[in-house]
């Protein structure tokens, strides 16, 4: 079912039950990256894609360019309608990381028991800021810096009312993604799944594993996804299949610390589904 934007909200109707995990796309994507991932996870996970301003349904308002703006904004609506109150994870892709990271760092802040775990993919360590800088470019050089992440066909800056309906979101979101740093080397102290593309030309795994300076826990895991740097849109039954394999330890370590056992129905599910924990 399409969501449609109401009051411009980030996300969709809350569910009953279950773990809800919150889901930030690359810079240019929008909430329907993660369209296919709705029902494909097992064990009673719901996926929250997040809806940016000035994208896909939210495509009359101005883009957000100020990304501490942007994560106090999704700040305040999870607390607002209560998706703070029951167990989530954050997911982040590229742009979407360092999204993650400010919005987990917020959690931490306020003393939230039920951000259970970060899972960050294809992106650098917060303290690495972005070298090559493309979102003040003029058009043309603009768009062929672009391509090289998406391969977006030449027809969409030949159509400039197409064109001129896409750009300010996409300088907005690359502006954030090539302007954001973080000096505070601040850790979080949830357990963090790294993920990053095979042929990810723009990071390494020695960048990949940095992220594990960045949390306390000593639940860090990372993996190698086949794909180049959006392998979540080539790949994504693998990605899936770890992002679910981390959900399952976690909980599974979870419950067994606290005595309460899965959410709802959880461990049922994920026994019928034979998913096995990330160790």
């Amino acid at each position: 079912m399409i969501f449609l934007a109401k009051r411009n909200l980030f996300f969709e109707e809350k569910k009953e039950s279950g773990i809800n995990v919150f889901c930030f796309p690359y810079a240019g994507g929008g909430a329907s990256v993660f369209y296919p991932w709705q029902g494909k996870f097992r064990g009673n996970i719901n996926i929250y894609p997040a809806h940016y301003p000035g994208h896909e349904v939210r495509i009359a308002e101005t883009p957000e360019k100020d990304i501490e703006k942007l994560v106090a904004d999704i700040y305040r609506e999870l607390q607002n309608r209560d998706f703070d109150k029951t167990p989530f994870y954050l997911f982040g892709h590229s742009l979407g990381t360092k999204i993650v990271y400010e919005l987990a760092k917020l959690f931490k802040k306020n003393q939230n028991t039920n951000m259970r775990g970060v899972i960050v993919s294809a992106g650098r360590a917060p303290n690495r800021q972005e070298e090559h800088i493309t979102y003040n470019l003029p058009e043309k050089e603009f768009f062929t810096e672009l391509s090289r992440y998406n391969r977006t066909p030449e027809e969409v800056f030949e159509n400039k009312t197409l064109w001129n309906i896409f750009e300010p979101a996409l300088r907005a979101d690359f502006c954030m993604a090539e302007c954001y740093c973080d000096s505070s080397g601040e850790k979080l102290s949830v357990p963090m799944l790294a993920l990053m593309g095979t042929k990810d030309p723009e990071m390494t795994e020695l960048d990949l594993q940095e992220w594990k300076n960045y949390t306390t826990s000593k639940d860090f895991f990372h993996k190698i996804i086949e794909g180049e740097h959006l392998f979540i849109d080539t790949n994504r039954t693998q990605v899936i299949q770890e992002v679910e394999k981390f959900i399952y330890t976690e909980e599974e370590k979870y419950a067994s610390k606290s005595g309460t056992g899965f959410t709802g129905n959880l461990q049922k599910r994920f026994s019928e589904a034979g998913i096995r924990n990330a160790g």
